[in-house]
């Protein structure tokens, strides 16, 4: 059984591509870099020098010239919608960085293109096991602050 590479391409080359830049090199023995994408061309030729991947301003070129497994989205957070739609009907797998979405309706939209194209969605939590939140979530789970519950209306 061969051992295949994840191929994945970096949407957004602002400042939280460096955690995704590092977690990339860290796992090089089952993820490759394919390709960058930011409309800052400032970004975008930084990015392209440092990781030596093709580099696109427009995610429609990518996704069109690019083989990948999975996009990671990591550009303003109101842009994540319309570009998980754009990943998932090209086939492609998603993770984008939390917020998922910025309204409910487009987080919706975002999970039915990715079940309608048959891809896998991950939202990155990272902020789950720091330490603050672990107390927190022990706290809640020891009903410390009571009966908590929501309204989506």
């Amino acid at each position: 059984m061969t051992h295949k590479k994840i191929k994945i391409a970096l949407i957004g080359c602002g400042r939280i591509s460096a955690k995704h830049f590092e977690a990339i090199k860290t796992h090089n023995d089952s993820l490759e870099l394919v390709a960058v994408c930011d409309s800052n061309p400032i970004a975008l030729e930084k990015a392209t020098q440092e990781s030596g991947v093709s580099g696109y301003s427009n995610l429609d070129t990518l996704l069109k010239n690019t083989e990948l497994d999975l996009a990671a989205i990591c550009t303003p957070s109101g842009l994540h919608a319309q570009q998980v739609i754009q990943c998932a009907q090209a086939g492609c797998h998603v993770m984008t960085e939390k917020p998922m979405a910025t309204r409910w309706k487009d987080g919706l939209q975002m999970v039915k293109a990715c079940d309608d194209a048959s891809v896998h969605f991950f939202v990155v939590k990272q902020n789950r096991r720091n330490a603050t939140i672990q107390l927190l979530k022990k706290a809640i789970d020891k009903g410390r602050f009571g009966k908590i519950s929501t309204s989506l209306l």
